[in-house]
């Protein structure tokens, strides 16, 4: 019992940011069906533009939360017009828009390294308290950074589901031509879901970065794991990636302390998502499911 609930607890405050990142990620997966490699970068923008208003004007992380998922977003919508957008009017295949967003993933890291250069940096935040939470030490900067991630996922979930611009998000994905039948404009409701997937993986370098520390494959360590979370719960649509998501988290802790290796450990998950896939297949969502 003291394993399990060690596991829970610190698998839910640690792995937290990795839910929003799911879910960013699985708006872009689900709309446009590109497995967009350059999201990586999305995440370590967020985290390298928080620490960057952290230092910079002595602001508390809580406060450089919005500024970094905003501005991330933006970069996110300015790819999109840059680069996805032209190619997708010049009908470029599947294969061909990867390895595009994987050049662009090249191109974003290497200018993070320009600006930033290559050594690690750190938030400049006040050493947390630790909190106990069924008898296990958590800090509580992680406390408080699962409550923000749980508040922020539910409102994502929330919006994308029960909202008038979440209800044209689903259409546009379900049927583009049905939903521009419907007088649904294509293109606002593309930027807006570029938009709130930039602010998701934003966020969530921002929580990633300020819980160990700020480098340009901060994201890239990251994506294989996003990515295998969003194709097996993603044919349950957004419930299906979060719960998928939770259980990853808590999954990797178990593991970790059953082989005292977090490499094992991940190595371990990857296999039983691959086998996963191959037992299932890979599907899209279903129709109307984001």
């Amino acid at each position: 019992m003291d394993f399990v609930t060690r596991a829970l607890v610190i698998g839910l405050t640690e792995h937290a940011p990795l839910v929003l990142a799911v879910i960013g990620f699985a708006l872009l997966y689900r709309l446009t069906g590109l497995i967009n490699v350059a999201y990586s970068e999305t995440i370590t923008l967020g985290a390298y533009f928080g620490m960057w208003a952290n230092t910079t004007f002595g602001l508390d992380f809580y406060t450089v939360l919005l500024p970094a998922g905003l501005m991330a977003g933006f970069v996110s919508v300015a790819t999109y017009f840059a680069i996805f957008r032209p190619a997708r009017q010049r009908n470029v295949g599947v294969l061909e828009m990867i390895i595009i967003s994987f050049g662009l993933s090249i191109f974003l890291r290497y200018g993070l390294q320009f600006v930033f250069g290559y050594p690690v940096r750190f938030y400049d935040v006040p050493p947390p308290e630790t909190v106990m939470v069924l008898g296990v030490g958590v800090s509580s900067f992680r406390l408080v950074a699962l409550a923000s991630v749980a508040l922020l996922s539910l409102l994502l979930y929330w919006f994308i589901q029960r909202s008038s611009f979440g209800l044209q998000i689903r259409a546009l994905a379900s049927d583009e031509g049905l939903a521009q039948v419907s007088g649904i404009r294509p293109l606002a409701v593309t930027v807006l879901i570029w938009f709130i997937a930039g602010v998701a993986g934003g966020l969530a370098g921002a929580f990633y970065g300020v819980g160990s520390s700020v480098a340009p494959l901060l994201g890239w360590r990251q994506f294989l794991l996003i990515l295998l979370v969003v194709l097996v719960g993603g044919t349950w649509g957004l419930r299906g990636v979060i719960v998928v998501g939770v259980g990853t988290g808590v999954a990797l802790v178990a593991m970790s302390l059953q082989f005292g290796q977090v490499l094992y450990a991940q190595l371990a998950l990857i296999v039983a998502f691959v086998v996963i896939l191959k037992v299932r297949g890979t599907r899209r969502p279903e129709a109307g499911k984001v």
